[in-house]
């Protein structure tokens, strides 16, 4: 007996990150993600102000006794924030990733904005893209029915 084998093509697009090329999911399972980035990314956000609760951040920056543990507290929530978003839009450890190859997390925060902007645009291009198939092909079967009749 012969097998059949159907081809699944994954839903999504792929995203050129500086030299990286990672991929979008653009399944409605994780648009619905997408679109809560920010809200998931500030409970991301909470959970690393949490382990940081411990430490007293100053009203006030004294830059002649800058304590560096605390500057380094506030640099690891930041960097936990800006590695949940990315890790919300390509998937879960894509930031270290990222990191690795580009460790300057201003930049990474700066692309995210611009990154979040392009992606949106590239699934309302590809939303409207899909309607016209979806047209194109009910104009065809109410074609093959009339020409039945």
């Amino acid at each position: 007996m012969q097998e059949l084998n159907i081809d699944i093509q994954r839903t999504g697009f792929p995203v050129k990150l500086g030299t990286l090329e990672l991929w979008f999911d653009s399944s409605l399972e994780n648009l619905r993600r997408f679109y809560n980035v920010d809200e998931i990314a500030q409970k991301k956000l909470k959970e690393a102000q949490e382990k940081a609760k411990h430490i007293h951040f100053p009203d006030e920056v004294d830059l002649e006794n800058i304590d560096i543990e605390l500057v380094d507290a506030a640099f690891d929530a930041n960097k936990e924030f800006i590695a949940a978003q990315y890790d919300i839009i390509f998937g879960e450890g894509v930031f270290k990733r990222i990191y690795t190859k580009y460790p300057d997390i201003i930049a990474l925060e700066n692309a995210l904005d611009p990154l979040g902007i392009a992606i949106a645009e590239r699934i309302e291009q590809l939303e409207k893209e899909r309607e016209k198939t979806v047209e194109e092909k009910a104009r065809e079967y109410l074609a093959k029915k009339n020409a039945k009749k």
